[in-house]
């Protein structure tokens, strides 16, 4: 009895440390609201529109249906301006809190664990990936349903209870009607499924088939009717050279140490520079290749793969041409944190296990001390009043 008192006191401890921490990040998005400029122009266009209209409706630029945004913005656009925008940020939050509960109270293969399942709530609010682009934005919520859907993989459906498992088996489909991210791990769901061969697994596959078929429709429609002045799919061999800085770098070291190791010192004009990034990541992706094929570890498998799926998206659906930073960098990060975290779990070698768990604690301090006071894009937390 008295550690059940033990635990729940912990439970109500912890998760209300992970709102104070929320609210400490810029206490006006939950004291007085504000909508960033995507979510404000889906306010100002849903004015005009009734509740279902605003519930389908597929916004020009992102040629894919999101829909928890869309719930979002017809509830909000049912209010004037100062009770929606702070609506609208208490709706953001639910979406965070609802992450975050999942990971702790679900079964899970990746996160064995509670030291895991507080890490990974951690990686997901505070790690250099999670970039202040994306905080309290219902328009960028879609990154966060593909953390989900990720998460969602290896949810423990042999050790957990019925009603988590069905509550999973919706949580699938309803992920990726809300983000194309979530849509593009479906043949990581078919992995899991050929290598079970559970039909459990084969019931996900499915729920994530159908998320996935509208996503799909609705992308081809998109990209047939705005072909001619769509900038996605112009491939630039720049795009290595970002995605090498944003994703495996700026997920451990974030933006300031890097900015004064290679921008400061000008060590990036040094003549065949870029050359040695490429060699570097692709050595890497070699190393990456041997390790996990020398382990034969399920998970890492699956997880390797969601992050080359995310990875192909990003890198061919990015409309900045050569750049795949920002929004577009927090879901492969978030998953290659999560991926190094598997290495860590499973590897003997004491060498590498160390160096495993040095990024895992230099991507947790690094993310600490930039989640707010040295934050990279500091404009991007303050709650600017341009919502008139």
């Amino acid at each position: 009895m008295q550690n059940l008192f033990y635990k729940k006191f912990f439970i109500g401890i912890f998760f209300f440390t992970i709102l104070v921490i929320i609210f400490l990040r810029e206490p006006c998005w939950l004291i007085e609201g504000s909508l960033k400029p995507d979510a404000l122009g889906y306010y100002l266009n849903g004015k005009s529109k009734d509740f279902l209209e605003n519930l389908f409706f597929v916004y020009p630029g992102t040629g894919a249906l999101m829909f928890w945004s869309n719930i979002t913005n017809s509830i909000i656009t049912l209010f004037p301006i100062n009770q929606a925008k702070i609506l609208a940020n208490y709706l953001t939050l639910l979406v965070y809190l609802f992450i975050f509960i999942y990971i702790y109270f679900a079964k899970s293969v990746l996160f064995i664990n509670y030291k895991h399942k507080i890490f990974a709530i951690f990686v997901i609010l505070l790690s250099p990936p999670m970039t202040p682009e994306i905080w309290m934005s219902s328009a960028h919520l879609r990154g966060y349903f593909g953390i989900l859907s990720f998460i969602l993989l290896f949810q423990d459906f042999k050790n957990d209870k019925i009603i988590i498992n069905r509550i999973t088996n919706f949580l699938i489909f309803f992920s990726g009607i809300c983000s194309i991210y979530a849509a593009a791990l479906t043949p990581a769901y078919l992995l899991k499924f050929y290598l079970s061969k559970n039909k459990n697994d084969l019931n996900r596959f499915i729920f994530a088939s159908l998320a996935f078929f509208i996503q799909f429709l609705i992308v081809v429609y998109y990209i047939l009717t705005n072909i001619s002045d769509t900038p996605r799919f112009d491939f630039e061999i720049s795009t290595f050279y970002s995605y090498f800085y944003n994703v495996p770098i700026r997920s451990f070291f974030g933006s300031n140490i890097p900015k004064i190791i290679f921008v400061e010192t000008e060590i990036y004009k040094i003549q065949y520079f870029n050359f040695f990034i490429y060699i570097t990541l692709i050595s890497s992706l070699i190393f990456a290749f041997f390790y996990i094929k020398k382990k034969k570890d399920q998970n890492s498998n699956i997880i390797i793969i969601s992050l080359i799926l995310i990875s192909l998206l990003i890198i061919l659906g990015t409309v900045q041409p050569g750049f795949v930073g920002g929004r577009y960098a927090v879901v492969p990060g978030v998953i290659l944190i999560f991926l190094v975290l598997r290495f860590f779990i499973i590897e003997k070698n004491y060498i590498l296990k160390n160096i495993f768990f040095l990024l895992l604690i230099s991507s947790f301090v690094v993310g600490s001390i930039e989640y707010r006071y040295l934050s990279p894009l500091p404009k991007y937390l303050k709650c600017i009043d341009n919502n008139l």
